[in-house]
């Protein structure tokens, strides 16, 4: 996996007129507005071109040099990204995803720029079609509608750790549907929760680690022959 880097140009910085008269009346020692570019991927293999844009900030911090006895001034400049396309894939999915889970899961990349709500409330319909994909029905034997938490306790009886994750993800996105407000750093987990969630799903790491912990446990770390 590569990483994304600023392109040999710069970014394309413009600060709106009435920034620039708010801070000169004020006496703000900061830059305020928008900026644009672009990002390469690292991986040779690769070398995605995405699209940024967004806000940024310039704080300048004047201080003195008594070496050289002149001031001098430190620029620290903030981006803020509201739109990357293509939006990078913030975490890992295994291939065996169905294609509406799929479908979902990168729209939530490209929405986690925009509006971290939005993108929580795609996770939820993300952990409504991964039930599908593992055999949890929509329907009870009555023919009647089951809610997100129905279907998630169905799921508690075989996999009840996976289960409280893809709770946590159903009531952040009920939070981003009802409120229009989650937090960062809840999105933040949530994702991280979805990607342990679907690898333990798919490929039951912990099982085989526990597994092999039992096997060479019981060796007592020599090497085992039955192997």
């Amino acid at each position: 996996m590569g990483t994304l880097r600023t392109d040999t140009k710069p970014f394309q910085r413009e600060e709106p007129q009435h920034s620039r008269l708010r801070n000169r009346d004020e006496n703000y020692d900061y830059e305020a507005g928008r900026f644009k570019g672009f990002l390469r991927c690292d991986r040779q293999q690769c070398g995605e071109i995405v699209v940024v844009a967004g806000s940024f900030t310039t704080e300048f911090h004047h201080d003195f040099d008594h070496e050289a006895e002149q001031p001098i001034t430190h620029e620290v400049t903030t981006y803020r990204p509201h739109l990357m396309s293509p939006a990078p894939e913030i975490i890992q999915y295994p291939k065996k995803l169905n294609k509406d889970s799929k479908e979902h899961l990168l729209r939530s990349f490209v929405l986690f720029w925009v509006d971290y709500a939005s993108c929580a409330n795609r996770l939820r319909i993300v952990v409504e079609y991964l039930l599908d994909q593992f055999g949890i029905e929509r329907e009870n034997a009555k023919g009647d509608f089951l809610n997100l938490a129905s279907r998630i306790e169905k799921l508690t009886k075989t996999k009840p750790d996976q289960a409280d994750y893809l709770n946590a993800l159903r009531w952040l996105g009920n939070a981003g549907s009802h409120d229009g407000n989650v937090d960062f750093n809840d999105l933040l987990w949530c994702l991280d929760m979805l990607e342990h969630a679907m690898i333990e799903l798919f490929e039951e790491r912990d099982a085989k680690r526990r597994t092999e912990a039992k096997r060479i446990i019981a060796v007592k770390g020599k090497p085992d022959v039955r192997r």
